[in-house]
């Protein structure tokens, strides 16, 4: 299932930011490359503004404008039909996934329920696994001397990660990791479905083998909690599932393809943070803010109400552009530069989100990325992009890079 892509230009050069609002569709391909210079725009003109794509919907940009959103549940809800980060499932699109479209006391129940999984001792405890991988995975391909580091890590590490807290034994973590990736690769509708019912018989089969035997693992959690006075049904878990796995992989992925292509294009930060995990930490904490891997959730408003003084309607949908709001100006000098060396603010960047769906998963994440980072550049101190090749942005849901062909010394 191709999410996002870009290759080719910013369409248009019209610069009225209602218009460039008006046909604004973050899953178009073809404004992967400028698409923040195109949010930036908008922006700075109409920070609440309509856009006729998708069916309608209505663009947030601003930094003020999508907090208040995403910290009122009351007036906006995380249920949003067909838009944003819960689209990515299309198979289960009638169920309703707790926790990820939940709100206020439903969404607390699932949260502090999982609560345990995530913690920074939960993250920290998986580092030793996360290392073993990068390790296994990066020792099979430095006798080949070249690679696409998408195909070939980015996407191999966070699946099997995720898998084992769920807890997946060894072997069912990798066949997770082989139909996800082949999932959001599909070429056409017709084969990600196919690929899709099989994912979600086989996570089926799990979820009824804990109800059975419930362990002590984070999907045996999420089967046996009750929320509002009953369990999620098969359905709902399913769908709640496939969110959690693609929480785990896809926004990792991307997160790690953005990073090694920032480390590509300037040798300088690379040479600095090479066998430095505290730099390295500054450097994905920053990287979150620039470019953050979740780049529009959905939000629906349940009653009339106003945002930016625009007035709204109970039913619009809301698109929250998350890294247009790191880089808005009326909090972030240079929001739109790279800094490691920035200092932190008093105003929070969003990119882990804010509000009851801010990223449960923040404290792994940023775990992975390092440990993939400080491997990668351990493993293959001198790789670089092949002769000719280009990396390619993606631009969607999530914000990445299509491939990364690169070549090494071998050794």
């Amino acid at each position: 299932m191709v999410l996002n892509s870009g290759d080719a230009p910013t369409r248009g050069t019209d610069t009225d930011p209602t218009a460039l609002a008006r046909q604004f569709n973050h899953l178009d391909p073809a404004i992967a490359e400028g698409a923040y210079e195109t949010l930036g725009t908008i922006r700075r003109g109409c920070p609440v503004a309509r856009s006729g794509e998708l069916d309608g919907f209505v663009l947030i940009t601003g930094y003020d404008e999508i907090r208040e959103v995403a910290q009122a549940p009351d007036r906006f809800s995380a249920y949003v039909d067909g838009l944003g980060a819960a689209a990515v499932v299309t198979e289960m699109r009638e169920a309703i996934a707790p926790m990820f479209e939940t709100d206020d006391q439903h969404h607390h129940q699932w949260r502090r329920a999982l609560t345990d999984f995530f913690t920074p001792a939960a993250a920290a405890a998986q580092e030793q696994y996360v290392r073993a991988i990068c390790r296994e995975t990066l020792q099979g391909l430095i006798p080949r001397g070249a690679a696409d580091l998408v195909a070939s890590y980015t996407q191999q590490v966070p699946p099997l990660v995720i898998g084992r807290v769920l807890g997946l034994a060894e072997l069912e973590r990798a066949w997770l990791s082989e139909h996800v990736r082949a999932l959001y690769a599909a070429d056409t509708l017709t084969e990600a479905h196919q690929i899709g019912r099989v994912y979600a018989d086989f996570l089926l089969g799990q979820i009824r083998e804990r109800r059975g035997h419930p362990g002590r693992d984070l999907l045996s959690c999420m089967v046996t909690v009750e929320a509002d006075g009953r369990t999620a049904s098969e359905d709902e878990l399913v769908k709640m599932t496939m969110l959690m796995v693609a929480a785990g992989h896809l926004t990792t992925a991307d997160a790690c393809a953005t990073a090694i292509l920032r480390l590509l294009e300037d040798p300088v930060l690379r040479e600095r943070t090479a066998g430095d995990a505290e730099l390295l930490g500054l450097f994905v904490e920053e990287l979150v803010r620039h470019e953050p891997a979740v780049t529009a959730t959905g939000r629906t408003v349940t009653a009339d109400t106003q945002l930016g003084g625009i007035p709204l309607s109970a039913g619009d949908r809301l698109l929250l552009a998350w890294g247009s709001a790191n880089r808005d100006e009326r909090h972030f000098d240079d929001g739109e530069v790279f800094r490691l060396d920035r200092e932190r603010s008093r105003t929070p960047h969003l990119g882990w989100g804010t509000g009851e769906h801010r990223c449960l998963g923040r404290h792994l994440a940023r775990v992975e990325l390092r440990v993939m980072l400080e491997e990668l550049l351990r493993a293959l101190p001198d790789f670089r992009l092949q002769p000719d090749a280009t990396a390619r942005r993606t631009f969607g849901v999530t914000r990445g890079v299509a491939a990364l062909p690169v070549q090494w010394s071998r050794r």
